[in-house]
């Protein structure tokens, strides 16, 4: 039973490590061709700037949402992604004629500030409930991936009244057999945080690293996200070298140490009967692990509850090869539910 537990143990680390490339920014990507109207601007939560991007039909002078009454869709990222703005966009602009997209990029993310707070699980959905309430959501549907699985099952128990529905991509649960791999996962992350912390430090400051990165890319690992069917633009470029240059910083490095407790949190806990779930997950990280598929298939009722599953045929960031699906999937589960 031993070697058995071993070997399963091992396919999840090489599963996780995987996940785990983004942190030094080798991550493919997906898209779609279409480009929608979108914003990008600053909210102030606790005297942090929090970077916030928009995509749907917005009002040409004051850049709102055209159909406030339209559902918002609020997207949060995978822990340490360099841009959650631009490893979302293609989901956000293939989604923007049916919801009201709201890219938020958590603090020590993407273009965002740096925390000052320790990142729990409290700390994290406090700010993320605040700059809703600054934005004026006062609900919406939940689209989360990978860790903020783990925030945003929280955050539907601490703030009920605004999640209408809920979108899980591969987010990440708790299951005894996936404990040892998550363990070890935590550590190579930090490692790896580490060493990127390490080698920009090396540099005289964060702009002359960013330049050296702007300037050789594949030798920082910080390419585009390659898509098929998809071109980013310059501009996303310079937005994703940009953010690149400031993440795996010491607020990532307290969020992946604080992995194993945010974990607990999520420990035998289960959505809510009433609230619309759709929850997509990796085929390949399934073959791998057995346990992924019984641990989401845990936190969820399939008898009385309004939550559906499905296993769509990808790795971890399922959307880069198989955007349709995902696309498809939401669209559908939409109209079904009535947003």
């Amino acid at each position: 039973m031993k070697k058995i537990r071993n070997k399963v143990c091992k396919k999840l680390v090489i599963m996780l490590v995987a996940m785990s490339v983004f942190m030094l920014g080798a991550i493919p990507t997906y898209a779609s061709e279409k480009e929608s109207d979108s914003y990008s601007h600053y909210i102030t939560v606790d005297n942090k700037k929090i970077h916030v991007v928009f995509y749907g039909e917005l009002e040409e002078n004051t850049k709102e949402f055209a159909n406030p009454e339209k559902t918002t869709l609020v997207m949060l990222p995978a822990l340490g992604v360099p841009s959650p703005n631009i490893y979302f966009k293609p989901i956000a602009e293939n989604v923007s004629s049916e919801f009201n997209v709201v890219i938020i990029e958590p603090l020590g993310y993407g273009l965002s500030d740096a925390a000052s707070s320790t990142r729990t699980v409290d700390n994290i959905n406090a700010e993320i409930n605040k700059a809703l309430e600054i934005l004026d959501i006062k609900e919406c549907v939940l689209l989360v991936h990978s860790i903020s699985g783990v925030y945003g099952l929280n955050f539907v128990y601490s703030y009920p009244e605004k999640v209408k529905g809920f979108v899980a991509v591969d987010n990440t649960v708790y299951d005894e057999g996936l404990s040892e791999g998550m363990d070890m996962e935590q550590k190579y992350m930090l490692q790896e945080a580490k060493k990127f912390n390490d080698l920009r430090n090396s540099f005289s400051s964060v702009e002359e690293f960013q330049k050296a990165v702007s300037q050789s890319p594949e030798m920082y690992g910080a390419m585009l996200p390659e898509v098929n069917g998809y071109e980013y633009t310059e501009v996303d470029r310079q937005e994703y070298i940009r953010a690149f240059s400031r993440s795996n910083n010491e607020t990532i490095m307290d969020e992946i140490n604080q992995m194993d407790e945010s974990l607990l949190t999520i420990k035998d806990q289960k959505f809510p009967d009433n609230l619309p779930v759709l929850t997509m997950i990796s085929k390949d990280n399934v073959d791998a692990m057995p346990a992924w598929e019984t641990g989401h298939r845990n936190q969820l009722n399939f008898k009385t509850g309004k939550h559906d599953m499905f296993i769509l045929e990808g790795s971890h960031y399922i959307w880069y090869t198989n955007l349709l699906g995902i696309v498809d999937h939401i669209c559908e589960w939409k109209i079904e539910n009535c947003f």
